[in-house]
């Protein structure tokens, strides 16, 4: 059953072992938070231990100070007497490397992920790395050497029964699945549909019982269950001890979907309590023959890719140890004829490895693109962004390998003077560069895209758009007195009045003030253009939101600002946090944003009036973009990045009700901002925004959004890659919303081709896009309350968030986004998939607007990523471009 440095010793509680010469009890086998795959748990005889079992507050079991210690399974020992096993481990996630069932036949190569030291302060000196959970050292019950003389078991189906069910483990989008029989032969697929069973299940049937012993792994047929674990509920301004565990829903599983596997992975109790909400039907899969035909595929695969790397020439120093450390973080990815794996001065930090097919190596010089090298199976590339890149720790003996190795070719010196260069160069002139190779014809576009057959968007409704957004002028000119409108309450009557005042001076000759100088105007103004202090997010581990600043040219970063203790690492023209907190999830949480100015007209005074904002708040994270328009936009969209967490972080219903919570703090924001505005003199008739919330709270997913800054949640997985939800744009001419505009007394107005507005009756003014929005109180019927909607996730689901402004959505869907998105997140991570959809972007407004774009943002959050490899010590991570 062991593989490679395996020794393969059976842990059970209480069980005497040696551990670095010492004597010790295994007290916990299992997961932890402090950093992914297996972890033992003992209590050392001497005091020569590092915890008492407990770490971070995070408690595993209990032993007197300096006895506990956190060791991998490698460093564990048998002692000479050994005590009968005791009953299982606690429950854990699994984290193992994921691994797919085939390969793409045109480039395909393996993927190095960069990586760290493991600096959690729990790790003995003497630990080894080892075999990740999935691939041996399962749990505390024994898998023994008896797979070749033990049979599974075959129930009769017919051949619709078994086309269905291979279907339904192919094509699920239940990632767990493709997760545990991704590494199964086509034989050893039909082995486990051969040993599945059908059962049905009645409505209010409980299936599975918290605490009981795993006695069957279970899929989807028909039918829908509803999944109860227990989770911490916290207050935003709760310590995190405070937090109280209870039973509460945190999944809806239907056809396709899997439960059941962790308690037959780990040998543990039933961690969850899972009933059927109607009358259903599930295949199962029994404990036995789960684990001999599921997990031993893992080990299998290990070994394959272990012999693979052992044939690898740049691999031959390696011994076994590390060869099996390479094994273990490793991952593979498809790519297609002539598709780009890496490109000439982009940023990288994997090395690549051909596992099939073939790949050329262009360098695009003076006289065009010139092949230098080609790649077949076992060859290499990337290794020099590895090793330039911050420090990669754990593959520690592989990196001295590589460096050493350096010396041998020649164009490994050229490509480290090349590749600093490229990093020393100042961000303008990147943007240069690329401006120069972005050209406007839309053909362009549709080649370096591949999207020859996507429709195109009309040029002529979408510039009318964005430009009329970008002109309004602040100085209204029409007298609302003259008007005839229904009663209004108060917050319209004050307004209406500061409307009055302004014509009455302009009508006795008082010199109008131009938008450029009222901008300049308000740069005098702290309250207007500084962060207010009042704002701030309780308890919040990191917080960062945009700031306003004069002068920004196209394409220029955002001013940011950070609030956090967490320390930042200077990576080009970005920062890096990184910081540990609670996490439902297996895997880490990484998020970018990049928010950039556009160019919507050369005598614009106005800032980026786009915003953004990210809070994290114990195992809470909080998201939103908000992206303004009109004369004073910049104004509302910096107010509302400030405001609106505040109010959603210090809602009674936050945590408990996120609906009523969400509902309440956008009303809340927009009544703060009329009165922001009214105290210091701006006009919110044609300025606003659009909002965008994401919250995350494991297993939850909760979004409210406001016009059109839309969010999309999808799946990066590799086979999966998917629009999971996306938020719906709120339009005038939309059924409801206009209904609810003409009956407050607006006049919804078709201007152009799918083109609506929203004008005051009579007149041209102020020709609003969005039915709802904070701000623009000159139409009535305009709502501030959200769009809500919740989405359940499974702790491995590999799924991902863009929250954007209308500079990324005008010219991109959400398909198309995913298209986009989905492999730079598993190749690159949020920070480069963050920034190819914003070039992307722009080469649309640029193909169909000409010099014309509007102020882009896009804020990406990747759940679950995987820890091979990386620095374990810390579980989130968030790029953004360094404050000045």
């Amino acid at each position: 059953m062991a593989s490679g440095h395996d020794q393969g010793i059976e842990l059970a509680l209480g069980q005497q072992v040696q551990v670095a010469g010492y004597p010790a009890h295994v007290r916990y086998v299992g997961e932890t938070h402090f950093a992914p795959g297996e972890w033992i748990g003992v209590e050392l005889e001497p005091a020569v231990g590092k915890n008492d079992g407990s770490v971070n507050e995070h408690r595993y079991f209990a032993c007197k100070a300096n006895h506990g210690l956190f060791v991998r399974r490698m460093v564990v020992k048998a002692a000479p007497q050994m005590p009968e096993g005791t009953e299982g481990v606690e429950p854990g996630p699994s984290s193992g490397v994921q691994f797919a069932d085939c390969i793409a036949e045109d480039m395909p190569v393996e993927r190095v992920q960069s990586s760290e030291d493991d600096e959690v302060t729990e790790v003995e000196e003497v630990m080894v790395p080892t075999k990740s959970i999935r691939r041996g050292g399962i749990s505390a019950e024994a898998m023994r050497d008896q797979g070749d003389q033990w049979q599974p078991p075959v129930y009769a189906k017919s051949e619709e029964q078994t086309q269905q069910l291979r279907r339904v483990i192919e094509s699920s989008h239940d990632s767990k699945l493709r997760m545990m029989f991704g590494n199964l032969s086509q034989k050893g697929l039909e082995k486990v549909v051969e040993a599945m069973f059908q059962k049905a299940v009645c409505k209010g049937e409980t299936i599975i019982k918290y605490g009981d012993e795993g006695d069957n792994f279970y899929i989807v047929k028909s039918g829908r269950f509803d999944i109860f674990a227990y989770r911490n509920i916290q207050q935003a301004d709760d310590d995190l001890t405070d937090a109280s565990a209870r039973m509460v829903k945190v999944f809806e599983a239907g056809e396709g979907f899997a439960f059941g596997e962790t308690a037959l992975l780990y040998n543990a109790p039933r961690s969850a309590t899972i009933t059927a909400s109607e009358d259903s039907e599930v295949w199962c899969l029994e404990r036995k023959a789960f684990r001999e035909l599921v997990i031993r595929a893992s080990e299998q695969k290990f070994k394959e890719y272990s012999e693979f790397l052992k044939q690898c020439d740049v691999f031959e120093e390696l011994d076994v140890e590390q060869i099996a450390t390479l094994a273990e973080v490793v991952d593979e990815e498809d790519f297609n004829t002539d598709e780009a794996i890496i490109q000439q001065g982009g940023r990288d930090s994997n090395m690549f490895i051909i596992l099939k097919g073939q790949a050329v190596a262009c360098i695009a010089g003076e006289k065009g693109e010139v092949q230098v090298k080609t790649y077949a199976k076992g060859d290499f590339f990337g290794e020099i962004a590895l090793l330039l890149g911050e420090p990669r720790k754990v593959l520690g003996p592989l990196r001295d390998f590589l460096k050493r190795n350096l010396e041998r070719y020649a164009k490994y010196q050229d490509a480290i003077e090349q590749g600093g260069e490229l990093r020393e160069a100042p961000e303008d002139d990147f943007n240069m560069r690329k401006e120069k190779e972005e050209q406007p014809e839309a053909r362009r576009v549709e080649e370096q895209s591949g999207e020859q057959d996507e429709p195109r968007p009309a040029p002529r409704r979408r510039l009318l758009k964005k430009a009329d957004r970008a002109h309004t002028v602040y100085n209204v000119k029409i007298k609302l007195e003259d008007l005839d409108l229904e009663d209004e309450d108060a917050e319209d009557k004050s307004t209406k009045e500061e409307t009055k005042e302004s014509h009455r001076k302009a009508e006795e000759g008082e010199p109008k003030q131009t938008l450029a100088e009222r901008v300049e105007q308000d740069w005098k103004k702290p309250q207007l253009v500084e962060a207010d202090r009042a704002f701030a997010v309780p308890k919040s581990k990191y917080s960062v939101f945009g700031g306003l600043r004069k002068g920004e040219k196209f394409t220029v970063d955002k001013k940011v600002i950070v609030r956090t203790e967490v320390k930042s690492l200077r990576d080009g023209m970005e920062d890096l946090y990184r910081w540990s907190g609670p996490t439902w999830l297996k895997g880490q949480i990484h998020m970018a944003v990049v928010c950039q100015k556009g160019q919507k007209s050369a005598a614009d005074p106005t800032p980026n009036q786009d915003n953004y904002f990210a809070h994290h708040v114990g195992p809470i994270g909080l998201y939103g973009v908000c992206d303004g328009h009109g004369p004073f936009g910049h104004l509302v969209s910096f107010r509302l990045v400030q405001s609106l967490p505040h109010f959603i972080a210090s809602n009674p219903n936050w945590g408990e009700d996120w609906g009523l919570c969400l509902k309440e703090a956008f009303l809340a924001a927009q009544k703060e901002l009329i009165e922001f505005a009214a105290r210091e003199g701006f006009n919110l008739e044609a300025s606003g925004a659009a909002g965008s919330v994401l919250i995350f709270e494991g297993p939850s997913i909760h979004v409210a959004h406001i016009g059109d800054a839309g969010c999309l949640v999808g799946s990066w997985n590799r086979h999966d890659s998917r629009v999971v939800y996306g938020a719906q744009d709120h339009k005038p001419d939309t059924p409801g919303e206009r209904e609810r505009l003409e009956a407050a007394g607006s006049e919804v107005r078709q201007v152009d081709v799918e083109s609506y507005r929203i004008y005051i009756k009579g007149t041209n003014f102020p020709g609003l896009t969005m039915s709802r929005a904070f701000g623009d109180t000159a139409c009535a019927g305009v709502l501030q309350e959200p769009h809500y909607h919740q989405m359940f996730i499974q702790p491995s689901d590999e799924f991902f968030a863009v929250i954007a402004s209308d500079g990324i959505w005008e010219f991109i869907d959400y398909t198309k986004a995913v298209d986009l998105t989905a492999k730079k997140l598993r190749l690159k991570g949020p920070r480069e998939a963050a920034r190819n959809l914003v070039d992307a972007s722009r080469k649309r407004w640029a193909a169909y607007c000409g010099e014309y774009c509007d102020d882009i943002t896009a804020l990406v959050v990747k759940w679950n990523v995987s820890a091979k490899g990386a620095d374990t010590s810390t579980n989130h991570e968030f790029s953004v471009a360094h404050p000045e």
